[in-house]
């Protein structure tokens, strides 16, 4: 609960279900919902509480329950935030089993020591949607950046995706130096932004990771690459690119395993197997060959220059788009 003075409080029930339509969907039959405990203040005013008539609070009492897809929207517009303390976490397990039976799956997340939110996760297109809406805001953002910094993320049978990597506009220069490279920059994982080499490194070296490949093209045609396998080495190896598993949607072909084996290259940190610097030639940095089937790091170009421009210069995916080519927007993102 947030009140309008911004102070935000919290009720938690250790025993809660909710009856069939038939008996008007009673809460836990006839003895009502149990196991009270609070924030300072908060009293209970659920306990005795027996049916609840309109039909809105059902649907919400019911998703709480199932996660059915069909009301993740009024959810989240409706149920932004869940208080509680860390312990109770594992609690969860249960309606998460339940709702994956339904195609969908959860995870809660935690900003702060006790607050705690809710995450859906969607099994048909691997994405998660973080319901992080307050209110008064129509709009909810996926769920990014698990296990960064100070929010961390407690998951259920499903992780959230992490943005190393996007790019939505040419506010943010990306024909940066080896040092910038290697640490993050940019405006976070919803604008321009990269990660940064020793982050990389850091979330692969326990095992390979998942990447998926995000893509817009200036038709407002979505597209998706997907690599089983990622990791990126130690600065000791200068980086280098360790991935192979891929697949995609109709048309895109695989213009990143071409790259697998070779060392990060920067304008002055030539790495490639190029004579010339493939960095300094196309305005990037990348794991370049002699020079790229994709180039993500490349100049962002505006639609008047994006379509027909400078050969391979851009934010290239050459299968299926051309070395003429630069995309709208693309994210890297991994599980």
């Amino acid at each position: 609960m947030k009140a309008w003075n911004d102070s935000e409080h919290w009720a938690e029930y250790s025993s809660f279900s909710v009856g069939p339509e038939s008996d008007n969907y009673r809460l836990s039959g006839f003895s009502g919902v149990s196991g009270f405990s609070r924030s300072a203040g908060i009293g209970d005013c659920l306990t005795k509480q027996m049916q609840l008539q309109p039909a809105r609070q059902v649907a919400l009492l019911l998703l709480l329950l199932a996660a059915v897809p069909r009301h993740v929207t009024e959810a989240a517009s409706s149920v932004q935030t869940w208080h509680s303390s860390r312990e109770s976490l594992s609690d969860y397990e249960a309606v998460r089993s339940r709702s994956a039976r339904s195609g969908f799956d959860c995870a809660l997340s935690a900003s702060g020591d006790f607050a705690v939110q809710l995450a859906a996760f969607n099994a048909s297109s691997d994405l998660c949607a973080h319901f992080r809406c307050r209110l008064g805001l129509s709009h909810c953002r996926k769920c990014r950046n698990a296990n960064k910094g100070a929010q961390r993320v407690w998951t259920a049978g499903s992780d959230c995706w992490t943005t190393v990597q996007h790019r939505v506009s040419g506010s943010v220069d990306f024909y940066r130096n080896w040092t910038q490279y290697q640490s993050e920059f940019g405006e976070g994982p919803d604008g321009n932004y990269w990660i940064g080499l020793n982050s990389l490194h850091a979330l692969t070296a326990s095992g390979p990771r998942k990447l998926r490949i995000l893509m817009k093209a200036w038709n407002d045609s979505e597209h998706w690459a997907e690599y089983s396998s990622f990791s990126v080495g130690p600065e000791s190896d200068n980086y280098r690119l360790s991935v192979s598993g891929f697949s995609g949607s109709a048309g895109i072909g695989d213009c990143l395993t071409s790259h697998s084996g070779m060392q990060f290259t920067t304008k002055d940190a030539d790495h490639d197997t190029r004579t010339g610097n493939c960095a300094t030639d196309y305005i990037g940095a990348w794991w370049f060959t002699n020079c790229h089937c994709s180039n993500l790091n490349g100049e962002y170009k505006n639609s008047s220059e994006a379509i027909g421009g400078v050969y391979a210069e851009g934010v290239i995916w050459r299968l299926p788009f051309g070395n003429y080519y630069s995309l709208m927007e693309i994210e890297m993102l991994l599980l």
